[in-house]
């Protein structure tokens, strides 16, 4: 099965991405659901903007789509932890049959080196050849807040990892490797 991936992070503790995957042909009916899920005046889910009880509600919902995500976790400060964690997903969606990448926008100088470091991926191999990436904002790419809200709710620990885990697929240690 093809996949799409969509990458958020989380720096509470440990450095976290996680990847959101869906089949391209669930695509547009997730990104329906999810835009229903907006309150009046927002424009996306940031979970650590909303309340305990909402973010409840939300990770209950989002079990519902066919869906699934992996965590990359480290120690390591964030440059080398982001830089380890991109290469890891990398050779997870060969795989995988990853055909398109979706990183949540950062600052500009940090999409660059992203950008370099999955041409180079791409080009030794480690990545799928016809890999499609992009970095785009938050508001831009609902498939997005899934990947923020699984970040959040597991770098948030005991109290959230149980709600959480029906949407994780597989959490990576790469202090471990």
């Amino acid at each position: 099965m093809t996949v799409h991936a969509f990458v958020d992070e989380s720096q509470h503790g440990a450095y976290r991405i996680c990847a959101a995957l869906i089949d391209p042909v669930d695509l547009s009916p997730a990104r329906t659901y999810l835009r229903a899920m907006l309150l009046p005046g927002q424009r996306r889910l940031h979970f650590a903007k909303e309340r305990p009880q909402r973010r409840r509600a939300l990770l209950t919902s989002m079990q519902r789509l066919p869906i699934r995500t992996r965590i990359y976790t480290s120690t390591d400060k964030e440059p080398v932890a982001r830089t380890r964690a991109i290469q890891a997903l990398l050779s997870d969606l060969v795989d995988l049959d990853g055909r398109r990448l979706v990183i949540e926008r950062r600052e500009a100088s940090q999409d660059a080196r992203e950008h370099l470091q999955i041409v180079a991926a791409i080009q030794a191999g480690k990545a799928p050849y016809e890999l499609i990436y992009d970095h785009l904002a938050g508001h831009e790419e609902p498939m997005l807040w899934i990947a923020d809200a699984v970040a959040w709710a597991y770098a948030a620990g005991r109290k959230w990892r149980p709600r959480v885990r029906p949407l994780i697929e597989q959490v990576r240690n790469l202090d471990l490797h």
